[in-house]
């Protein structure tokens, strides 16, 4: 498969229609159109990450978060987003990034994430279409303690650690999800009579705020959500016959 035969692909599944104003999914840098013999699915475009491309003989990149999301003034080697670029470009190397329109679309990151998590009659939040696309999802378990449920969730997200902020209910059966950062979305979510919000990125105040109306909270690191892109990218790819690398980096650890 060619690398514009391959783009179609993931933009016919997850529309660059669905991604959020602010954001810039899509093509980062347009290399030659190339037969894939190898793409490198990573979270973020790094020079680690362009590394491996390199001596993977890749010809794509597919990144999660966009390698721009503001316009370049100048390209200098004293800033390591701008340093990347020659190299990518010198070893035809294109860069693709599918962010928050791979949040919203139905099959996407949100429903990953719901499937992980055993959600049941799983809905958008905030419905955008009647596909099925939407930002965040809730769904159902099965009724349990809140403390039960905390601890399903680390196992299921491959996470030694969360912060974990109950309101006055001990039980949870509604659940509410949106992966990386949700903090736009604390309102709807309280108006959603919801039991239990999973999501990254809540300030001190927002989850005070939230656990005075009544709503518990998992608050989990950004990147714990995200990082299930790799897989779900790695499972789309593969069903098309392309090989794929992943490259996983960590920024920081929890001591």
């Amino acid at each position: 498969m060619l690398v514009k035969e391959f783009i179609f692909k993931i933009e016919e599944k997850f529309p660059l229609s669905l991604q959020q104003d602010y954001d810039n999914s899509g093509i980062q840098i347009e290399g030659p159109n190339l037969e894939l013999s190898n793409v490198i699915v990573t979270l973020d475009v790094t020079e680690q990450s362009v590394e491996r491309a390199i001596e993977t003989n890749a010809q794509m990149i597919l990144s999660h978060h966009p390698m721009f999301f503001h316009p370049l003034k100048s390209i200098k080697s004293g800033n390591f987003r701008e340093r990347m670029i020659y190299p990518i470009i010198m070893n035809s190397i294109s860069v693709y990034s599918a962010h928050t329109n791979y949040d919203a679309a139905k099959n996407g990151l949100n429903d990953l994430l719901s499937e992980k998590l055993e959600l049941k009659d799983v809905k958008p939040l905030m419905k955008m279409d009647d596909f099925g696309n939407g930002i965040g999802r809730v769904g159902y378990i099965r009724k349990q303690p809140i403390e039960e449920f905390v601890n399903f969730v680390k196992e299921k997200l491959e996470s030694d650690h969360v912060k974990f902020a109950p309101a006055e209910s001990r039980y949870v059966e509604k659940i509410a999800i949106c992966s990386g950062a949700g903090s736009d979305l604390l309102d709807s979510v309280l108006s959603s009579d919801v039991d239990l919000y999973i999501t990254g990125d809540l300030s001190y105040h927002e989850i005070a705020k939230a656990v005075q109306s009544g709503l518990s909270l998992i608050v989990v690191d950004h990147d714990e959500t995200e990082k299930f892109f790799e897989d779900g990218m790695i499972d789309f790819a593969n069903s098309f016959g392309i090989k794929t690398t992943k490259y996983h980096e960590r920024f920081y650890w929890i001591l």
